[in-house]
């Protein structure tokens, strides 16, 4: 999957290599920085509080940092996001 992404982001840049107005930064939402790291406080809870063999305890914990970690940076993506999210709102909303 990896590779795939990878493949699609080059084909991406080099099918937009001449146009000015493309860059891959104006793709990305913008609170990515705090998403990625996000990911990878969950990777580090993962590894170093989930137990495999005393899982539903430590499941429990691990599975409340990501979700506190989600919902943060669904709060963070949505307070910069908003007038791109309301706009695709609107747009739904004139469909007939």
């Amino acid at each position: 999957m990896l590779l795939r992404i990878i493949y699609s982001a080059v084909f991406i840049k080099r099918y937009f290599q001449g146009a000015s107005s493309f860059a891959f930064r104006r793709c990305l939402p913008s609170g990515w920085v705090f998403l990625l790291l996000s990911g990878v406080a969950t990777f580090i809870s993962e590894r170093i509080l989930l137990d495999r063999l005393n899982f539903w305890p430590t499941m429990f914990v691990h599975l409340f940092i990501g979700l506190i970690f989600f919902i943060i940076s669904s709060f963070v993506i949505y307070r910069q996001e908003r007038p791109f999210i309301n706009k695709i709102i609107r747009f739904r909303d004139h469909v007939d």
